[in-house]
């Protein structure tokens, strides 16, 4: 992949702040829909992606349509990448939801968290995007204070309480929800706005009615969830759309790797919804931890700010 096309409306500082603010939401959104699936009971990640991608295109093709804009573009390239950013993110938030069967809201999301660092990565890579020392090492703080305030029990200990086997595969599932996550960033980032957020959503939702209803037929689990069930899933599916469309905005107007280390914030959010609704206390460690992400997203976007602030000073003086 070569450098995303430059879009005037990420260049000043403004547009930075609101991309900021929609990565910020949509890690909200995403701590939220985790805790709602938590009560469900006998509904799975195929039903929860049923409901999420059935959904989102009801509610994304009047906007597609309102805005007359084209599912499918005109070249190849652009509708095998909008149909891989589909691929990726159904991918994502399936393999997510699952493992939240399996270890606590808390775990998951710590292990899901490692998509920061691999974002800043691969964008660096892919997208040729500037990484600087700073940005570096904040990415590896933010994934450290991520570490301390999940305190995953494959690294802290604490194994008593639940299966070794259920434990590994609650942590593959998460990671391969990271590497998922980490591909749709990099493709919507290198996509740019000039694809408005309703066309990759509504290729996410196309392609999550097909995967589901496939996966659940595949495993004869092809059924109507219960009314509690049925509301709960629901309810977890439109805030998740909600999310999605925050973080596809966030990415268009700031770069990938800033916008990764702010949704990073949703662990916070994740420890705050558990101690309130599931009885997590939390420790010294995970308080600490909570410190040391707000603290590295609070100077990352005052580095980002200072920075569009030279820049714009500098296209003045031109």
């Amino acid at each position: 992949m070569s450098s995303p096309s430059k879009e005037k409306d990420g260049a000043g500082k403004c547009s930075r702040i609101v991309g900021f603010m929609f990565a910020l939401l949509a890690a909200i959104g995403w701590a939220l829909g985790g805790l709602l699936f938590k009560y469900v009971k006998d509904a799975g990640a195929d039903d929860l992606q049923f409901a999420r991608s059935l959904l989102q295109f009801i509610v994304t093709l009047p906007i597609l349509t309102y805005r007359k804009e084209k599912l499918f573009q005109d070249d190849l390239k652009t509708n095998l990448l909008l149909i891989l950013r589909g691929l990726t993110g159904v991918g994502g938030n399936w393999f997510y939801f699952s493992s939240i069967k399996f270890i606590p809201l808390s775990d998951a999301i710590s292990v899901m968290s490692s998509y920061i660092t691999l974002v800043c990565l691969f964008a660096c890579i892919c997208l040729k995007e500037r990484c600087t020392v700073i940005e570096a090492l904040l990415s590896i703080v933010t994934f450290v204070g991520l570490i301390l305030v999940a305190r995953p029990s494959f690294l802290f200990g604490n194994l008593a309480s639940e299966s070794a086997g259920d434990l590994m595969i609650g942590i593959l599932l998460a990671f391969a929800s990271a590497i998922c996550t980490t591909a749709s960033f990099v493709i919507v980032r290198y996509l740019g706005s000039e694809i408005h957020y309703s066309i990759t959503m509504l290729h996410y939702s196309w392609v999550g009615v097909i995967y589901s209803l496939a996966s659940a037929a595949s495993k004869g689990s092809l059924r109507i969830p219960c009314m509690e069930d049925l509301l709960l899933v629901s309810l977890a599916a439109v805030i998740g759309i909600l999310g999605h469309m925050f973080g596809t905005v966030a990415l268009q107007k700031e770069k990938a790797g800033p916008v990764a280390v702010v949704q990073s914030t949703q662990i916070i959010f994740a420890l705050i919804l558990q101690l309130m609704f599931l009885g997590y206390s939390p420790t010294l460690t995970s308080l600490f931890g909570s410190l040391v992400i707000f603290v590295s997203s609070v100077v990352l976007t005052l580095i980002r700010i200072r920075d569009s602030g030279r820049q714009e000073q500098n296209v003045d003086t031109k």
